[in-house]
């Protein structure tokens, strides 16, 4: 497991994963493939390494979203990025009274965000979400 608690997606094209970025066409997203060769047909090459592939939804058997969570004193978050020993935050408890007792800046209305020791943090763990087809997150 690495370090690296910044949110991804991915989808599964032709039984195989690869990273991807939804788009603002509903019915498109962007596959990306890193290597010297691009995997299939279809992709363009964007930088050395880098082939990206626009690709309709429907051709994708799923298309998931992977992001960290824990809690800080019994409350949820989500993590946002780490820095040394700590890990960057977003509340997702929706109290306001109980983010400023938390010491969390709040930078809008239902948004508060901070950072805290990754020692102190509890139930870190990797998340994953369907996010199409959407029939599969309504059963959840």
């Amino acid at each position: 497991m690495t370090d690296s608690y910044e949110q991804y997606c991915y989808s599964m094209v032709d039984g195989r994963k690869f990273e991807t970025a939804l788009t603002v066409d509903p019915d498109v997203i962007d596959i990306y493939w890193f290597d010297d060769d691009p995997p299939m047909v279809g992709f363009e090459k964007y930088a050395p390494d880098l082939y990206i592939r626009h690709t309709p939804i429907a051709e994708s058997t799923g298309v998931f979203r992977v992001e960290w969570r824990c809690e800080y004193r019994g409350e949820p978050f989500m993590v946002t990025g780490s820095e040394g020993d700590s890990l960057w935050v977003y509340y997702l408890g929706g109290s306001e009274p109980k983010a400023r007792e938390l010491g969390l800046t709040i930078e809008e209305r239902f948004v508060a965000t901070g950072k805290f020791p990754k020692s102190e943090v509890e139930n870190l763990r990797e998340v994953t979400t369907q996010v199409w087809p959407y029939e599969a997150e309504q059963g959840k």
